[in-house]
């Protein structure tokens, strides 16, 4: 087996597809094939298991693949200290979050004062789900992630963090709030309680993971006696072009402070909701910020404080 057959398997793990890792690393879906079976052959175990949606891990394939991943962060980082001299000025900042405007606005805010002209970059924001985020996080394949969770699931949720060696930072306490167009009906409210929802359409994203708030997200799971309308969709720019164009809404955190041009719908908070939707920050625990990442942070802190 070689490095590339190695990050091949870690590329399918992380993408649940062997087609869409392929699509992703710009190869054909045969090299990724055979890559896997050459590697299953010399260790003896299969790594992956296919379903409807595509493959993942057998439970031996995901002890192996936790293990290649550290492999591979520290591969990675030796490469990058010591086989290439003209990185050592690079830039590098990984972050993993859940679809958040004011994430993407703080990656942005940091590249203008920071990344403008310089020759090395090592940049990217990943979105993804909460358990995808804190695995990718506490095996260290990106450095801080960005997560979302309802109040009443606290202690719960800061466990399961802590359980994977996880550092914890609260950003910010959110009401629970109503997403709709500015020219919606809902508009002339202060507040909106479900009854009033329920002769519009619920857009929800297919992977939602905070259920208490987003339910029947996934395709397979639609159960029209609880929701009668919903729209499921997939990525955080089809959601303000779905709300701003339609008489759908969503419900999520409350980003009105942070509503700019680009995104000039209207937040209305909704009745009868007892927890709010916290926002944190995560590291590896003892794991000091490289400057990169603490600029992203003071940015990302920023934003919340100067907002709240």
């Amino acid at each position: 087996m070689n490095i590339r057959e190695l990050r091949y398997i870690v590329a399918v793990e992380q993408a649940g597809s062997i087609n869409r890792a392929a699509t992703n690393l710009y190869v054909s879906q045969s090299s990724i094939s055979r890559a896997i079976q050459e590697v299953e052959a010399q260790i003896g175990i299969s790594l992956f298991q296919r379903t409807t949606k595509g493959v993942i891990p057998t439970h031996d394939g995901k002890e192996f693949i936790e293990r290649l991943k550290q492999i591979l962060f520290e591969i990675d980082e030796l490469e990058g200290r010591y086989f290439s001299p003209s990185n050592n000025n690079q830039e590098t900042l990984l972050v993993a979050t859940q679809r958040c405007s004011p994430v993407i606005q703080s990656f942005i805010d940091y590249y203008m004062k920071r990344c403008i002209g310089k020759e090395n970059l090592n940049l990217a924001i990943k979105e993804d789900t909460t358990d995808n985020i804190i695995h990718m996080v506490s095996s260290k394949i990106y450095s801080i992630g960005v997560l979302h969770y309802t109040s009443d699931q606290e202690h719960s949720f800061l466990q399961k963090c802590k359980s994977v060696d996880l550092e914890t930072h609260l950003l910010e306490a959110s009401r629970v709030a109503v997403q709709v167009s500015t020219g919606h009906p809902f508009t002339r409210y202060k507040t909106v309680s479900l009854d009033k929802l329920s002769p519009y359409p619920h857009v929800t994203f297919s992977d939602e993971d905070i259920t208490n708030i987003n339910y029947c997200s996934d395709v397979s799971q639609y159960n029209p006696n609880i929701l009668k309308k919903r729209i499921v969709i997939q990525d955080r720019g089809t959601l303000k072009e779905i709300i701003s164009k339609t008489d759908s809404y969503y419900i999520g955190c409350d980003f009105t402070r942070f509503s700019t041009g680009t995104n000039p719908n209207v937040y209305i908070p909704l009745e009868g909701v007892s927890f709010t939707l916290n926002t944190i920050w995560v590291k590896n625990r003892g794991r000091a910020l490289s400057e990169a990442e603490q600029a992203f942070i003071n940015e990302l802190e920023d934003k919340y404080s100067t907002h709240s």
